[in-house]
């Protein structure tokens, strides 16, 4: 098993409440929304351990089975994912000092494309998207 990943589930373990998402429902998830046609514009993602919040593409699964691609960032195991939201304005910056692009993003239809799955998602609805918690403090 990975170092990092091991560290990644003592962490979740040693200073999380709950552990809500498993490697299957989070390939579920992300299948999903991939496999559906909604326009994912793009994600806000908080990670295991890390204060900072980070605005990755949409990821693309990466095998072996419990790694996502979240570029520009890196692959990281879906253990470490603390919750991403989708958000329904995306801020898009632009190069050359050429002011950040404000995408609206449908979280509506991301929420029925999770509805659709049949799986009960930990889902939390914030005053700028929608919420899914892997891991509860």
């Amino acid at each position: 098993m990975n170092a990092r990943r091991l560290g990644a589930k003592k962490e979740a373990t040693q200073n999380y409440a709950a552990s809500l998402m498993s490697n299957t429902k989070w390939r579920t998830l992300f299948e999903a929304l991939e496999s559906s046609g909604v326009d994912v514009k793009g994600i806000a993602v908080k990670f295991v351990g890390d204060d900072k919040e980070w605005s990755p593409v949409f990821p693309d699964l990466y095998p072996p089975r419990s790694y996502v691609d979240l570029w520009p960032l890196n692959v990281y195991p879906l253990v470490e994912i603390e919750w991403i939201e989708f958000r329904r304005v995306v801020v898009v910056a632009r190069p050359d000092n050429v002011p950040p692009a404000l995408l609206s993003q449908d979280v509506d239809a991301i929420h029925a494309v999770l509805d659709a799955t049949g799986k009960r998602f930990p889902i939390e609805v914030t005053d700028q998207g929608l919420r899914v918690v892997g891991h509860l403090k």
